[in-house]
């Protein structure tokens, strides 16, 4: 990947990983302790390494885990939600914040637009 190669080759090369993959799967199929892993990379086949097949991809999840770990904070402080309305609002407004964030962008004044829209108060 250093190198970065072409998509054929990218391509070429997620395949035989999946191909391994697979192997293993089979390969350790018949023990009973492992059905619930193994179901887990079976239920994942066709998306494991997608990365692979986009140049900059990060491999692991870890950026989308440090997003969320401001928000799971918050929420332990405050106990809990008082209802699925109130966590579905939160989830949205965090999700706007953080992109804009992510896009160098002031998430506070999208907001404002945002609610200006949505209540007509522009």
């Amino acid at each position: 990947m250093d190198r970065d190669p072409s998509i054929e080759e990218r391509r070429e090369k997620k395949a035989v990983f999946e191909k391994e993959l697979e192997d293993i799967v089979t390969k350790y199929s018949e023990f009973e302790e492992l059905k619930k892993p193994l179901t887990y990379i079976k239920n994942g086949f066709g998306y494991w390494y997608t990365c692979m097949l986009f140049p900059g991809m990060e491999p692991t999840n870890n950026l989308g885990e440090q997003a969320m770990r401001e928000h799971v904070i918050i929420r332990k402080i405050i106990g809990c939600f008082r209802s699925e309305n109130g966590a579905a609002n939160y989830q949205y407004i965090a999700s706007l914040l953080a992109t804009c964030r992510l896009q160098g962008k002031n998430g506070f004044e999208r907001l404002e637009k945002v609610l200006r829209q949505e209540l007509c108060l522009s």
